[in-house]
């Protein structure tokens, strides 16, 4: 009986190192682009005008696909901008994110209406496995000024 306890845990231990292995990622491929590229970076309209920068993109749960970059319009050094978010395939992105085209104007983008972010429902564990309930937090509920881009 032993022997079979060890051979099932043998097993098990060595499916799940598979596993594993597969979940990860070992190099990047030329048509993948690094998101610490894309965000921060200029957009251009197309008559080579910058017109904003992307701060934030959105992802869709479940899929994990991108579908919309939210873009800082207006304002001067950052103070009175707004954000407004685009569909992803709106955009053009050439080779490593150099350059980010949009057709769009300026006037169009400052007129856009302004990108609703969402409450953040809970904060994510903390190093050490210490999430808000544990810090006496309360609920965990956020108000969305804690959110990268939230307002």
């Amino acid at each position: 009986m032993r022997r079979m306890s060890l051979a099932f845990l043998t097993g098990f231990t060595i499916a799940g190192a598979a596993m594993a292995e597969e979940a990860v990622v070992t190099q990047q491929s030329p048509d993948e682009l690094l998101g610490g590229w894309v965000v921060g970076s200029g957009v251009n309209s197309v008559d080579g005008e910058r017109i904003g920068s992307i701060d934030d993109i959105i992802i869709v749960d479940g899929e994990g696909q991108i579908s919309a970059a939210v873009i800082s319009v207006g304002g001067f050094l950052g103070f009175g901008a707004k954000s407004i978010a685009v569909d992803w395939s709106e955009l053009e992105i050439n080779w490593d994110a150099r350059e980010i085209v949009l057709n769009m104007s300026r006037e169009e983008m400052e007129e856009a209406e302004e990108y609703v972010f969402r409450d953040r429902e809970e904060m994510p564990l903390q190093e050490g496995g210490l999430g808000d309930d544990d810090m006496g937090a309360g609920d965990g509920a956020m108000d969305g000024g804690d959110t990268v881009g939230g307002n």
